[in-house]
Parts: structure tokens; C-alpha cells; sequence
């Protein structure tokens, strides 16, 4: 068995040019972003609350919010506000989204219009 001589150039640098989409095929048009999957966005702005308990126990109300995406394959997003306590926070309220009907933008560099939501199950909610 012979033995091929080593040659450098098999381990250099090439410049290569493959083809990665961007011409008609039939009656679509490829892009190049057509070789991965389109991954999309979900912004959650908190911009005010409003109705919120004026204090608690400890004589304050300090909101803040938590945004949790479901569990595993789940479609939820819930938007939970609760009050900031030294031993354990207080549940005020939460807003469940399924994503499937949060609007999509179009363009995606659209504005939304801001909405109100109702918290549900909360000590802040009337």
C-alpha cells in the first residue's frame, strides 16, 4: 500500500461561493433566510397600573410584575403582578395570553395600539 505524499494546500484556506437562495424557483421567491426557521418575538411593555391596592399589611404596596412562557410546549403567557414583601410577596392579580391570538405585527416594525387588561383571581382586582 502506498502512501499519498502530504500536501499543504489540502489544509488551507479556499474562499468558496455556494449558491444560498435568493432567485425565483417556480412561483416563490428564496432568500437566504429561507435556509432556517423564522424565529419570532414576543415584547411585553408593562406601562401602568392602574386600580392597584393602596396598601397591605405591612403598610405599602410595592407591584412589580413576573412573565412566565408555559411550560414545555404550552401556549400561555401569564403576566402576574404581585407586592414586593419582606417574607413572602403577595399575589395581587394576573392576565393570561394564549399566543396563538396575540396580534402579529405587519410590518413587524409596526406600533401596537396600547390596551387594558383586567387582573384576574387578585386582592387588586374589583
Amino acid at each position: 500500500m502506498m502512501q499519498r505524499p502530504f500536501r499543504p494546500e489540502e489544509y488551507s484556506l479556499k474562499e468558496t461561493s455556494p449558491h444560498l437562495g435568493g432567485a425565483a424557483t417556480g412561483d416563490k421567491l428564496t432568500t437566504t433566510y429561507d435556509l432556517v426557521e423564522q424565529m419570532q418575538y414576543l415584547y411585553v411593555r408593562v406601562v401602568k397600573a392602574k386600580d392597584l391596592p393602596s396598601k397591605d399589611i405591612t403598610g405599602s404596596c410595592d407591584p412589580y410584575v413576573e412573565v412566565k412562557l408555559g411550560i414545555i410546549k404550552s401556549s400561555v403567557v401569564e403576566i402576574t403582578v404581585k407586592d414586593k414583601d419582606l417574607v413572602k410577596d403577595d399575589f395581587i392579580g394576573r392576565v393570561l395570553f394564549d399566543l396563538n391570538e396575540v396580534p402579529k405585527r405587519v410590518p413587524p416594525d409596526s406600533p401596537l395600539a396600547p390596551q387594558w387588561y383586567r387582573l384576574e383571581e387578585g386582592m387588586g382586582t374589583r
